[in-house]
């Protein structure tokens, strides 16, 4: 019998272990925070704590005013869950002083964001960047 109560003390040892790694998993929200770059690098966002962003652009026209734009600008952003159980982030800017708003319903799946915009349904790719490192080589 004692060996029936070691099998189920390390089984239950395993269930609670199992329970805090899944009760640890970062919520949508935080799993936003971050830099994400589209594949060809022509623009990103990067969501940091506080509801502040960054979104950067390269020779790419602005949604709504089409104007060819490059650099970054700051913004700010808010997350909801809405009632279809789906999450969204309405991300605000300013450019060119016009006022851009834009909501995006979002998932995360590991290294990738795939925003959907609630107005015209289009999907968009990102997947998460790091800077790449400044290296300086001494001889």
């Amino acid at each position: 019998m004692s060996k029936v109560k070691k099998i189920l003390a390390i089984a239950l040892a395993l269930v609670m272990i199992a329970g805090l790694f899944a009760a640890c998993s970062a919520s949508p929200e935080k799993q936003l925070l971050g830099a994400w770059r589209n594949s060809t690098g022509t623009m990103g966002y990067e969501f940091k704590e506080g509801n502040v962003c960054a979104i950067t652009y390269a020779d790419i026209t602005i949604p709504i005013i089409n104007i060819k734009y490059n650099g970054t600008v700051d913004g700010a952003y808010t997350t909801e869950k809405g009632e279809d159980g789906n999450y969204y982030v309405t991300v605000t800017y300013t450019i060119l002083s016009s006022s851009i708003s834009e909501r995006y319903m979002y998932k995360v799946d590991g290294q990738t964001l795939t925003l959907t915009n609630t107005d015209s349904g289009k999907v968009v790719t990102l997947v998460s960047y790091t800077e790449p490192s400044q290296t300086t080589i001494v001889e």
